[in-house]
């Protein structure tokens, strides 16, 4: 769900798309508008980073919603059509509703707003969703979720400062750990370790790479 009460499912998707220049990952893999309109950023087959996990980002599809108002709840159009979005979903791949979570579920963050706030009527979405598929309803928001079974690794840098770039190929800087500075490795692609640091000691991340292997812990 968009910060941005009002906003159009357009003007959220040309966000997203302009992060890019900024070497800022963050994503979705649909954007539903005010209108219904299903808006499709990223192939289902590719990550999106939209969870603030990157291993549910890794195995979960990302639905972006637009909402008229601060108390965050979907107007008719978008409901109606993130139910189909999430029918045709779980159609697809052959999901169930216990398949559905929210932002909320997976880093606490309250997001969508209003369907944590109100917690019966997530569960009536589910089961809105439930009935068109012919799964049985539930009674609860979220089942247990179980522990990653891909856990993010910790990256250590040496006793120099280190380039972060914006691509396994090096080509440009866009920032830098300090000697010794610890973070979280996602992975290594192209033989470098993706890692999330934060930016000038702020409660603020960017993920780029990182040249050498030997920091992953």
């Amino acid at each position: 769900m968009f910060g941005n009460a009002n906003s159009t499912g357009i003007a959220n998707r040309n966000y997203f798309e302009s992060l890019k220049d900024k070497h800022i990952y963050a994503s979705s893999h649909y954007v539903i508008g005010l209108n219904g309109e299903i808006i499709k950023c990223i192939p289902e087959d590719e990550v999106a980073f939209h969870s603030g996990s990157y291993s549910i980002n890794r195995k979960s599809i990302g639905i972006e919603n637009c909402h008229p108002d601060w108390d965050g709840k979907f107007n008719e159009n978008t409901y109606n059509s993130l139910v189909e979005l999430c029918v045709d979903i779980c159609k697809r791949h052959n999901l169930s509703i216990n398949n559905i979570i929210r932002h909320y579920d997976v880093t606490g963050k309250e997001c969508p707003r209003y369907y944590v706030r109100n917690e019966q009527e997530w569960i009536k979405f589910k089961n809105d969703v439930a009935n068109k598929i012919g799964q049985a309803t539930t009674n609860v928001a979220v089942s247990e979720m179980k522990g990653s079974d891909e856990p993010v690794r910790r990256y250590k840098n040496g006793s120099t400062k280190e380039i972060i770039y914006a691509d396994t190929a090096l080509t440009k800087q866009i920032g830098s750990l300090s000697p010794y500075e610890e973070c979280d490795c996602f992975g290594i692609f192209n033989n470098r370790p993706m890692v999330r640091y934060k930016i000038d000691g702020s409660n603020n991340y960017k993920i780029g790479f990182a040249k050498w292997t030997g920091g992953v812990r």
